[in-house]
């Protein structure tokens, strides 16, 4: 459903969820009671009436939008017709309680799409549990995000399951909802284009994230099965599952010294890929491998690999490049750094 706005979660409600059963059957009764996780909300206004013959676009996993401004800038700097985001905070204590997706779509003068993967019970991490001071969530929304210079037709919505892991008392961010994806449609010449704007889950196997692919790929076809396709974001190809990952970091270190291109290059460990494959997607020609697509913290030790992706089908991609994010001083504006690449229709 298309709405102006999402529809609000008194906090009362969401201190119940919180405070209450933490198992997969009382997610699921939550889930189907939270509209916002099946809304689409529709904001800003295009700058322009339609594309040329290729489209500029962005990727990238804004890390909850809290650096907007920064991240507008370099936004700004490449003048993308569309910009695919990952991990948009809306009324998050963590990131200003604030629509940063309004105020970052206003400066580039384009519409969005927005839409949620979780809805947040709590404030996030541990790092950012301790520097919000008390505060709570005016809304809090977590999703992902399509904004455009140009018309956005037919925007949709993928939810990829309601299992409810992060619901769980073990995981320790208590959430509502499931990783998705958002997309919709742009006339680019005289045919239409499919956009979306994906993140897969992190906490899971490589063949969950094969499974949520397939799923993917299959609701695009329902969607419309003649139309080139782009898809961009965090896919979270990190090779190996989430204990595997972080219950021995030592391990974990010396098994990647032992295969140094298993994160830059992920497509043996990732089944994922041969999914994309399978159903006519490329993505050779639309990512740089120049860089790891994680930024690392100083002192952080566990290594980083090339996680976020373009894929594309029946279109002729070109100039891919992997942009640093950083604020004036130097610092990180994000965790992730941000994609950019030209499409053309094959």
């Amino acid at each position: 459903m298309l709405v102006p706005q999402l529809t609000h979660v008194p906090l009362a409600e969401r201190n119940a969820m919180r405070d209450g059963p933490r198992d997969s059957a009382t997610h699921l009764r939550h889930a189907a009671a939270v509209p916002a996780l099946g809304e689409i909300e529709i904001g800003g206004k295009t700058s322009r009436e339609r594309a040329g013959d290729s489209l500029t676009v962005m990727a990238w996993n804004v890390e909850r939008l809290r650096h907007v401004d920064a991240i507008a800038q370099t936004i700004a700097g490449q003048a993308p017709e569309i910009v695919l985001l990952s991990e948009v905070d809306k009324g998050m204590a963590r990131s200003g309680n604030t629509h940063l997706l309004s105020r970052l779509a206003y400066r580039l003068g384009h519409a969005y799409a927005y839409g949620i993967e979780f809805l947040e019970l709590g404030n996030g991490n541990e790092a950012e549990q301790a520097a919000n001071g008390g505060a709570q969530n005016t809304e809090g929304f977590h999703g992902n995000a399509v904004t455009s210079a140009i018309p956005l037709l037919r925007p949709f919505l993928i939810r990829f399951d309601a299992a409810g892991a992060w619901f769980l008392p073990e995981h320790g961010q208590p959430r509502v909802g499931g990783r998705m994806a958002i997309g919709g449609q742009l006339m680019l010449g005289e045919r239409r284009v499919t956009v979306i704007s994906v993140h897969l889950e992190n906490r899971t196997t490589p063949a969950g994230r094969a499974d949520q692919t397939r799923h993917l790929l299959d609701a695009i076809d329902k969607y419309d099965a003649d139309a080139p396709v782009l898809i961009g974001g965090d896919l979270n190809t990190l090779t190996a599952t989430y204990p595997e990952r972080n219950d021995d970091p030592a391990a974990w270190r010396a098994r990647i010294a032992a295969e140094p291109d298993r994160l830059m290059y992920p497509e043996r460990h990732e089944p994922l890929f041969a999914v994309f494959a399978e159903y006519g997607y490329d993505w050779r020609d639309a990512n740089a491998f120049d860089k790891p697509t994680q930024r690392r913290a100083a002192g952080d030790l566990t290594p980083a690999g090339h996680i976020d992706w373009f894929f594309t089908r029946g279109l002729v991609a070109s100039q891919p490049v992997t942009l640093p994010a950083v604020l004036p001083d130097g610092s990180p504006s994000s965790d992730h750094e941000a994609l950019v690449v030209t499409v053309r229709v094959a």
